[in-house]
């Protein structure tokens, strides 16, 4: 049987279709399918520098968190710290948080007034991290079991003259009479006796020792005839000359130290923020020679905490505790801390196996004195 004859020209339709139906299909094929890379190379690299940028230094790197917050500067470190009077023998650290010397060391300072007698339980307790009063209170606290030590020198001399009712005329006329102190064993009372042992008299047997509390209020008793003197600190020896009163000595020219204002804290506290204190105490010094080289700033500083506008009272108080005996760094008073257990010995048998250095750290002002501050603040003056 012969086959049908297959029209050609279908044919040739046919095979046109299958041929785009082919292409589109490898296309599509093409285009869905990722190029290979070849095995071991590196994936594609990021758009090159140009030529220009290749011989400069390179970009610093991004830190981490950890690093960026180590390089940022530290915040300051808060400090709480008490003064025990109101009076010019806070003249420096007065004028050292005034002037943002505190704050430039680092330091977010609270400074605050805590009566005298408080200072040595505000520190024990933890209420206060350093605070600035009498030494001998600390010697006693140490001896009785405290961990209290002394470490800068604020008011380290005598800042007293003893004044008298006029009728007193030599250190003989004392005899029989009776002088007012702020309380025994204070700084007050201290001087007291060191003075009248000096006049070769001897304390509670030839001049009878009086505890009248505060300056203000010796200087009221005074007055009112219930004592018949006692030590006073500038500005007040120049008020009690005004009322008539008058000086039998001025214990400042003596060259002696005394306790009278000392920076102490927990010897704890001391080991674990010694940053923190070595900070205080170069702060400090810097308040000294910023006090001694701006008169005028540290006076406006004392009127400002003492209300006190009057001329002479100011210019007495700065000579005394900035220009005439305050050291460019303090010692903490190691003499007078010695010539107190010796003269404490006798009656209590604590103080006569103290050893002196227990009581003091030294660390921060003799890093002080090592690391050329003073030369830096004061050059050749």
């Amino acid at each position: 049987m012969k086959a049908p004859m297959v029209d050609c020209s279908v044919c040739r339709a046919m095979l046109a279709r299958l041929f785009v139906i082919l292409t589109l299909a490898a296309l599509t094929l093409a285009c869905a399918t990722p190029t290979a890379r070849p095995s071991g190379s590196a994936p594609a690299a990021a758009p090159s520098a140009t030529a220009g940028s290749a011989a400069s230094a390179p970009a610093a790197p991004t830190a981490p968190a950890a690093e960026t917050a180590a390089a940022t500067p530290a915040q300051p470190v808060k400090l709480r710290v008490a003064y025990s009077e109101v009076y010019p023998g806070a003249t420096i650290p007065w004028t050292t948080y005034e002037a943002g010397i505190f704050a430039k060391h680092g330091l977010d300072v609270d400074l605050s007034y805590v009566a005298s007698s408080q200072t040595v339980p505000a520190v024990i307790a933890n209420e206060v991290d350093i605070a600035l009063g009498g030494g001998y209170a600390v010697i006693n606290s140490r001896l009785a079991g405290s961990d209290l030590q002394m470490f800068l020198g604020v008011v380290n001399f005598y800042q007293y003259e003893l004044m008298v009712s006029p009728d007193i005329t030599s250190p003989a006329d004392l005899k029989g009479k009776r002088l007012g102190v702020s309380r025994f064993g204070s700084a007050s009372d201290q001087a007291t006796r060191v003075l009248l042992q000096q006049f070769g008299l001897v304390p509670d047997q030839d001049v009878v020792l009086i505890q009248t509390g505060s300056m203000q209020e010796r200087v009221a008793a005074m007055q009112a005839g219930a004592v018949a003197g006692g030590v006073a600190a500038p500005p007040d020896p120049t008020r009690l000359r005004r009322l008539g009163f008058r000086s039998l000595y001025d214990m400042s020219k003596s060259g002696q130290q005394d306790l009278n204002t000392i920076a102490f804290a927990s010897q704890a506290w001391l080991r674990d923020h010694e940053t923190a204190a070595q900070a205080f105490v170069e702060a400090m010094v810097e308040g000294i020679h910023y006090a001694k080289t701006n008169r005028q700033f540290a006076e406006q500083v004392l009127t400002k905490y003492l209300k006190m506008d009057d001329q002479e009272l100011l210019d007495d108080s700065y000579e005394m505790y900035v220009g005439a005996n305050l050291a460019r760094v303090p010692d903490p008073g190691r003499q007078a801390a010695a010539r107190y257990l010796q003269d404490q010995a006798a009656s209590d048998p604590r103080a006569a196996g103290a050893r002196v250095e227990d009581f003091f750290d030294m660390r921060f002002v003799d890093k002080v004195n090592a690391s050329g501050l003073v030369g830096q603040l004061y050059g050749n003056q």
